[in-house]
């Protein structure tokens, strides 16, 4: 039992008197609650706030982090090629790093994209309209080399072709790491991964990166003397990868008898099977 403190009436257990002060108490008492509330909810909603604000600031800071380690390990990968090329090849299919790896294929597959959109899209702002008669164009063709009556792509072949660069670097690189890992189990019994079968793809966009940016923009020039260049550059990179894939299966195979034939069988894989890719497109 209590009793009411403003008119001394008494009360059930909880009851709130009925009494003009008693009720003008009870509503005071109300805004007070309710703001103390809002004010903790505001609070919570606050320190909610900047905990994700810290999480996420936390996370860019892990990704910064883990391409500023990428870029890194690649200026190291790229530079021990030229400088102690039969150790930084095995050490890096040894270790046959994922993040390495994907950046390198998926560099180069977009790499590749680019290439051919721009080339496509160079073509397209060269194309000129014919004539309509295949004698004058003919004859302009041949007195004027930089006449052409090439259609321009449309959109859509765009895409196919864009698409098509990316799916060929993706084939080449799963037939690759498939093909070494199943042949230099069944040859030579060596415990290789799938992961490495790919890193021996990977290590050729090292070096064939660069080069191709650099043998595409050099291509862009009409002087003949700098196309050869463009060609050299070309050459270098694709007799260096060959060297690179030849290092890395070794380093994987104890065998070095089966090397060439695993090589071999490596890229009659990717020629057939990109070519039936090229045909579906």
């Amino acid at each position: 039992m209590s009793f009411c403190k403003y008119c001394g009436r008494q009360l059930q257990d909880g009851e709130v008197c009925t009494c003009q002060q008693a009720q003008q108490s009870a509503g005071a008492a109300q805004p007070q609650q309710a703001a103390q509330q809002t004010f903790q909810q505001g609070a919570g909603q606050q320190t909610q706030q900047g905990f994700n604000q810290q999480q996420a600031s936390q996370q860019m800071d892990a990704v910064k982090k883990a391409g500023a380690n990428a870029a890194l390990d690649y200026v190291n990968v790229l530079k021990g090629l030229f400088t102690s090329p039969v150790e930084t090849v095995s050490a890096f299919v040894a270790k046959a790093n994922v993040i390495m790896i994907a950046i390198l294929i998926g560099g180069q597959a977009i790499i590749n994209m680019l290439t051919r959109l721009f080339d496509m899209l160079i073509a397209n702002s060269k194309a000129k309209v014919t004539t309509g008669s295949k004698e004058l164009d003919s004859l302009l063709s041949s007195y004027y080399s930089s006449y052409t009556n090439t259609k321009p792509y449309p959109a859509g072949s765009i895409f196919k072709n864009m698409l098509l660069e990316i799916l060929l670097v993706a084939v080449a690189a799963a037939v690759i790491a498939l093909v070494v890992m199943l042949l230099a189990k069944a040859f030579n019994k060596a415990n290789v991964t799938y992961m490495q079968g790919l890193a021996v793809y990977a290590i050729t966009a090292v070096l064939g990166i660069p080069a191709e940016l650099l043998s595409w923009v050099t291509g862009l020039t009409s002087v003949g003397f700098i196309d050869r260049i463009s060609s050299c550059v070309t050459v270098f990179s694709n007799v260096a990868g060959y060297a690179f894939v030849y290092i890395a299966i070794r380093a994987l195979c104890k065998d070095e008898k089966k090397i060439p034939l695993i090589m071999a069988i490596s890229y009659v894989a990717v020629n057939f099977l990109t070519w039936v890719l090229r045909l579906m497109f």
